[in-house]
């Protein structure tokens, strides 16, 4: 397995958020004792790991109490909030920069002490990836409870690449939580696991490509996940996409890709759980010699990233072309 320079990549998982129109979150991170509790354990896990503690955002905290009072407000359950915004654009929302950096999202339900949220999260696969990913420096945690609700009490955890000092936008202005006498009987309640997963298998080598010319490269990932990959199918097929940071627009190296941040799907129409998968695409090489870093992450769009197991190349374009070209793009 081959890891990127400037990260050593774990999961980016994205779950999404957002809510009422009632009620409020608190300007800025203000944490009461059960939130402050809940980032210490987690500071305390990303520690005995050797990975970075992480620092208190104002931004992230206001997404993560507006997304927690949202869902018990409104009674759901979600990782994409009821007027549809993703996580990422509830975090931009709260004036965190969530477009430039990883973000990820961690929700439960019906948890009533900050032990068993965290247990919870370690204990599935795809929340245990966001925990530990290396890639995150900042966080906001939530809670909120509603005796209506489902599940009484909701939590949130927004994960950030930056750790940003600004104050937090309002989202909106709300009163405190009302603490929990209900009889509510105390449920479990993890966001479903997408069933789309996948790990590093194999890739050619770095190659040595003279300007303007192109080469073929290949990747294989193993389907790691209980659902099959089907090529050609909307929310079912798995594709290479561009990383460092996700979605980067690689125009100077694409040649017949799927897009400028999408290099290719797979070779073959379906690839089962437990199968190896084969993405083979052509990269171009720029006019200017040096050193071109491209890294790459599979994802399924329309449900989100797979795990982030540090692939990239490196293209040598030499600064001197030989006499004679080969594999000119005309």
């Amino acid at each position: 397995m081959r890891f990127s320079p400037a990260a050593l990549a774990s999961l980016a998982a994205f779950v999404l958020l957002l809510g009422l129109g009632t009620p409020r979150v608190a300007e800025g991170a203000i944490l009461d004792s059960a939130e402050q509790d809940l980032v210490t354990r987690i500071n305390a896990f990303r520690a005995a790991r050797s990975l970075p503690t992480l620092a208190v955002s104002d931004t992230l905290t206001a997404a993560a109490k507006w997304m927690s009072a949202d869902m018990g407000g409104r009674n759901y359950f979600a990782h994409t909030s009821l007027d549809g915004r993703s996580p990422t654009q509830r975090m931009a929302d709260a004036g965190y920069p969530a477009f430039g950096t990883w973000t990820g999202e961690d929700l439960a339900a019906g948890f009533t002490t900050t032990a068993d949220v965290l247990n919870g999260w370690i204990n599935s696969p795809a929340h245990y990836a966001v925990l530990v990913n290396p890639q995150y420096h900042a966080i906001g945690v939530g809670r909120g409870y509603s005796a209506g609700s489902t599940y009484g009490w909701y939590w949130t955890a927004d994960f950030g690449g930056v750790a940003d000092v600004a104050r937090a936008t309002p989202v909106s202005r709300a009163t405190t939580q009302p603490q929990p006498h209900s009889a509510i009987p105390a449920k479990v309640a993890l966001p479903p696991d997408s069933g789309y997963h996948a790990t590093w298998s194999a890739q050619s080598a770095d190659p040595v490509v003279y300007p303007g010319a192109f080469t073929t490269l290949v990747v294989a990932l193993r389907n790691t996940g209980s659902r099959g990959w089907y090529r050609g199918v909307t929310e079912q097929q798995a594709t290479l996409g561009t990383s460092d940071p996700p979605d980067i627009e690689r125009p100077e190296l694409a040649l017949d890709w799927l897009s400028a941040n999408r290099l290719a799907t797979t070779t073959t129409d379906y690839v089962g759980p437990g199968e190896v998968g084969w993405f083979e695409f052509t990269v171009r090489a720029p006019s200017a010699g040096g050193d071109y870093l491209l890294a790459l992450r599979p994802v399924v769009d329309g449900v989100g990233w797979l795990e982030d197991d540090g692939i990239f190349f490196t293209l040598h374009v030499p600064s001197t072309i030989p006499g004679r070209r080969v594999n000119r793009v005309q």
